[in-house]
């Protein structure tokens, strides 16, 4: 039994001590990179972090890949096709470095969705491993015409999910509409209107074209304020100073807002960033607030707090400050605040009385199923409209982009609309 025959004691166990030695190398690495991080300047160990990160990544897929390929090498064609495409995603994050431009390149978008077509891979594989392992008992064996199948059916599946998938990012993506009740809203803000943009993620595969697109259309929609809430970048000022010019049009009354995501400091070029974005007249909320007011003294508070990942990193500087962001805001006055990771935004409302709406990004509503449910047991609030009390509100988008693979299964990019209402 052939099936059986891969699930044998000898070849789990010589299998088990493969990834054990690996796992030996890959963490002797990153105890070494972690051991150099505490030699060097602030700037330096961020950039060895992400080297740490990148080998990690790598080494699971390193380990999912093995798996892939051992289970579908014996098909002719997809054994080459599967090599070729495990080389190619293994090269995605160095070739998102060497080949980065102001917009996408094949360099860089081929080996992305060759990332992304071994994430499918692995679903199916084992997802089908899986089944005919709860088949065994009610068969006396797996014939090898099921194995051919097997061995087909998935990598054909994987493609057309793979293609399908990123045509979902190519698309224009989703205008959500929502419309949230503020106490004590002054007449003058009734049907307020913002922009919510998050997770834009300029970088290797995301260029200038789509965030040229972008702006023409939240322009069209003349909004009131503009909300960026984080993963604007994946790179340095240097790299997409070009790429990101085109922010000093974005169009409202009362300007464009900025938080910084997680991925702003994996740059380890975050002061630059909120320099640079300052220079191009958008108003960066670093643990601070800005006051909108009307002719007749009425206002409402724009605050915005550091993603949490500062913390993480010990990013000098940096890190969520929720009561200095509402320090000297009006208690009078509707409160909005931006804070990219929904974890953030849970930490907001343990310390301050009152919020009436938070928006937040960073999950991609799972971007790839299925992600969605590991995403939703590490996010308080996953994706969409919460309640959290009677007159707070927290909105998590589903971002513009994705990050990684340019791929998104089950989840669809969208860009929001908020009009604010008085509550009744």
């Amino acid at each position: 039994n052939e099936y059986k025959s891969y699930l044998s004691p000898r070849k789990m166990t010589s299998t088990i001590r493969k990834f054990v030695k690996l796992s030996l190398v890959v963490g002797a690495v990153v105890f070494l990179i972690q051991l150099y991080k505490s030699l060097y300047n602030p700037t330096s160990r961020f950039s060895l972090s992400r080297i740490q990160v990148l080998i990690i990544i790598n080494h699971f897929f390193g380990i999912a890949n093995y798996y892939i390929y051992r289970t579908h090498r014996d098909a002719r064609l997809w054994g080459t096709f599967l090599l070729f495409t495990i080389g190619l995603a293994h090269f995605s994050f160095l070739a998102g470095y060497i080949f980065l431009s102001d917009d996408v390149s094949m360099l860089c978008l081929i080996p992305y969705l060759a990332q992304g077509f071994q994430i499918f891979m692995f679903c199916g594989t084992l997802a089908s491993d899986i089944a005919t392992f709860f088949l065994v008992p009610f068969t006396i064996k797996i014939s090898v015409n099921y194995q051919k199948f097997k061995s087909n059916f998935v990598p054909v599946t994987c493609v057309l999910l793979t293609i399908w998938s990123y045509i979902n990012t190519i698309l224009p993506p989703q205008h959500t509409v929502i419309h949230i009740p503020i106490r004590n809203l002054p007449p003058q803000f009734e049907n307020f209107h913002i922009l919510h943009l998050s997770d834009i993620h300029i970088g290797p595969t995301t260029g200038k074209s789509f965030l040229d697109t972008m702006i023409r259309r939240s322009n069209e929609l003349n909004p009131d304020m503009v909300a960026l809430t984080g993963d604007l970048v994946d790179s340095t000022v240097k790299n997409l100073k070009y790429a990101t010019a085109n922010l000093k049009n974005l169009k409202s009354k009362h300007g464009t807002f900025y938080i910084t995501g997680n991925h702003e400091y994996y740059t380890s070029d975050v002061d630059n960033w909120m320099t640079y974005l300052k220079s191009l007249g958008i108003n960066v909320l670093h643990n601070t607030h800005h006051i909108i007011s009307d002719s007749w003294g009425q206002s409402i508070c724009i605050a915005g707090v550091d993603d949490r990942q500062a913390e993480l990193m010990s990013y000098p500087g940096h890190g969520p400050d929720p009561l200095a962001a509402v320090n000297h805001c009006p208690k009078e006055s509707p409160l909005i605040l931006l804070a990219h990771q929904p974890k953030t935004a849970k930490e907001v409302l343990e310390v301050i009385d009152r919020v009436d709406l938070i928006l937040s990004g960073h999950t991609h509503g799972g971007q790839i199923f299925p992600a969605h449910v590991f995403i939703w047991m590490a996010q308080p609030f996953f994706s969409g409209l919460y309640h959290p009390s009677e007159d707070t509100h927290v909105f998590t988008s589903r971002g513009l982009r994705f990050y990684g693979a340019p791929i998104r299964f089950l989840s669809y990019p969208e860009y929001t609309s908020v009009y604010l209402h008085a509550k009744p």
